[in-house]
């Protein structure tokens, strides 16, 4: 598939120019500031690039001032989606966005509870951007708020409103139903196989866990090991998290100090400011309005 390759191609490209970055971040002098190199600004282009093209339209566009004038939905239901999440800097006049793979790829999770702006921006421009790109027909999204009782994810009420998502779960008695769910998600998933390529992606946003968690705790880990395949992705946001090596796919952003690291990687990234409320409610307004345009036309 034409639209895979050409993604797959993006985000190996950022990769590598990642890696690249360190080996050259890694020449600075220990003491004192240097004049950035050639070689650095180069491998910051291609960063720059590389990240463009992996996340075009919603997925990477600032979600600061004005409602921009991107079109909804243009992301190919079967595409994998990147999304931007902050900004990496070399310095003050080099940088590049920082980029993390979720939707077809696997999950995020943020070591960091929603009472920290940067975490609070995460669990909400995340599934915004997500929303935005994806047709509302190909993306379920279920929120769980067990850290300030719903009101995370307050401005996302008009798709609750509409139909286009649940209520907001909070305490852990809504996580675990949302957590069953996601787990029918995953057996359907698997009874259909192959046809599982047909079915709608499932998006679960947590914000914090209940005190004790391990009751959920299994839980989790069994839908972090088996989403990807079955479509479906999580985001999760509790400073508990702690980064896990062994191959889960889950992409892991540490907020401790002024500030963050993505994927264990040792550059300092910005996450980028909050989305202000009426600009999230505002665009779930023109999800929600254009979803009921396609079932009118679907009943037409």
């Amino acid at each position: 598939m034409k639209v895979r390759k050409e993604f797959d191609e993006a985000t190996a490209a950022h990769r590598a120019a990642a890696g690249h970055l360190e080996r050259a971040r890694a020449l600075l002098p220990k003491h004192g500031k240097a004049p950035v190199t050639d070689r650095q600004r180069a491998l910051v282009t291609r960063l720059a690039q590389a990240a463009l093209a992996a996340t075009p339209g919603w997925l990477g566009h600032r979600l600061t001032g004005a409602m921009p004038g991107v079109p909804l939905g243009e992301a190919d239901a079967a595409q994998p989606l990147s999304v931007r999440v902050g900004e990496c800097r070399l310095d003050d006049d080099h940088r590049f966005p920082a980029v993390v793979n979720l939707l077809g790829t696997g999950h995020l999770a943020v070591d960091a509870d929603a009472t920290d702006p940067r975490a609070m921006s995460l669990l909400r421009s995340v599934p915004l951007r997500l929303l935005a790109a994806r047709p509302s027909e190909t993306l379920n999204v279920s929120f769980v708020d067990c850290c300030l009782d719903g009101e995370v994810f307050a401005p996302f009420g008009p798709l609750v409103e509409a139909g286009l998502a649940p209520e907001v779960a909070t305490g852990e008695i809504g996580l675990a139903g949302v957590l069953d769910t996601a787990e029918a998600h995953l057996d359907h998933a698997r009874r259909r196989g192959g046809a599982a390529a047909d079915l709608p992606e499932r998006l679960v946003v947590i914000a914090g866990l209940p005190p004790e968690p391990g009751a959920v705790t299994a839980r989790l880990a069994n839908l972090i090991a088996s989403g990807p395949e079955a479509r479906l992705h999580l985001v999760l946001a509790d400073a508990r998290v702690r980064p896990n090596r062994s191959g889960t796919r889950t992409t892991h952003v540490s907020l401790s100090g002024d500030r963050a690291t993505v994927a264990g990687i040792p550059l300092p990234v910005r996450v980028d400011a909050e989305p202000e409320p009426e600009l999230i409610t505002e665009l779930c307004g023109r999800l929600a309005a254009n979803r009921q345009w396609v079932i009118e036309d679907d009943l037409t």
